[in-house]
């Protein structure tokens, strides 16, 4: 909510960019990077490109932090 700037924005698993006004590729982006600096690490773009909803970066986070055993 605070990347997208909506307050009390409510997101599921099955949220994708289109379910949400205001979310647009440049706040795509802004998320994206915003996950990589809290969790320390980098995706690909081929990885960021896959990422089809909420739920599907939820996974990519837990693996990556499972790889890293944060």
């Amino acid at each position: 909510s605070d990347v997208l700037g909506l307050p009390g924005v409510k997101l599921n698993e099955e949220t994708t960019a289109r379910d949400v006004a205001g979310w647009d590729s440049l706040s795509h982006v802004q998320i994206i990077v915003a996950v990589e600096q809290q969790y320390g690490f980098r995706f690909s773009f081929s990885e960021a490109a896959q990422l089809e909803n909420v739920g599907s970066l939820i996974d990519a986070i837990m693996a990556r932090t499972a790889d890293a055993g944060v």
